[in-house]
């Protein structure tokens, strides 16, 4: 498959081009955003706190820290990014840096949960089974796969598929539960990513949203006889297990 240059050029400088607020990070941001991580994911991560764990492109390491947060021992993280890997390392994690493939391809770990947050968007439709197949041979036996991407049926799905240079691709949670069954997944479950109720502002901001959902909701209902899934948000959250027939 052709190589995509802008990818390393971008990557290499990604905080400062892209995402300069993960360099802006305070100790609020880190708590309110452990907090809606782990909420959002309630009932998703593995029970064993001694599981392990690794995050595909971590960036600076924020799952990596909600993670942490609620107990898990054993986490560790990947990213092409010098400067974002420099951040996790500073934060005390165990960050290797190189393309994800590269690490999936030559590491011969197991691990029990793998997440991949903003990931999955940036590589092509030649690339994305041939990802998921390499992450699946890293699960153990019902090991979990979490994934976070732009959800095609937001009304704002363009302002996220287009707001990334590497941005290659875009789902909808059907689709991308049909490749991770091709990838040889089993049970796929697809959820939303709602504003995190924390203070007096976010609960207006939380109800706001809701009465926008049913907006949404009832127009998919006339126009189609469904509700479309119920997943507007700009970003959705998608876990698969692995099945007991896996390698590790």
């Amino acid at each position: 498959m052709p190589e995509r240059k802008y990818r390393s050029a971008l990557y290499e400088n990604y905080i400062s081009l892209q995402a300069p607020q993960w360099a802006q990070d305070n100790a609020r941001r880190y708590s309110v955003g452990c907090a809606a991580a782990l909420s959002r994911l309630k009932g998703w991560l593995p029970p064993d706190r001694n599981a392990k764990c690794l995050d595909l492109a971590c960036g600076s390491g924020r799952f990596l820290r909600a993670l942490r947060v609620a107990g898990y021992s054993d986490v560790r993280g990947v990213d092409l990014g010098r400067q974002a890997v420099g951040l996790a390392r500073e934060a005390g994690f165990q960050v290797t840096q190189t393309d994800l493939r590269e690490y999936l391809l030559e590491s011969r770990e197991c691990f029990d949960l793998i997440t991949a947050f903003d990931v999955i968007e940036h590589f092509g439709k030649d690339e994305i089974i041939e990802l998921l197949q390499l992450v699946r041979i890293h699960l153990t036996p019902n090991g979990r796969f979490i994934i976070q991407t732009p959800n095609a049926c937001s009304p704002w799905a363009s302002s996220y598929r287009y707001g990334d240079l590497t941005h290659e691709v875009i789902f909808d949670a059907r689709c991308l539960a049909s490749a991770l069954r091709l990838a040889g997944f089993g049970e796929v479950y697809a959820r939303d990513v709602p504003p995190y109720v924390y203070s007096v502002a976010s609960a207006v901001q939380w109800l706001g949203w809701k009465l926008i959902w049913c907006g949404y909701a009832v127009w998919n209902l006339i126009e189609t006889g469904s509700t479309m899934g119920g997943i507007y948000t700009r970003n959705m959250m998608l876990l698969c297990t692995n099945g007991e027939d896996a390698r590790c």
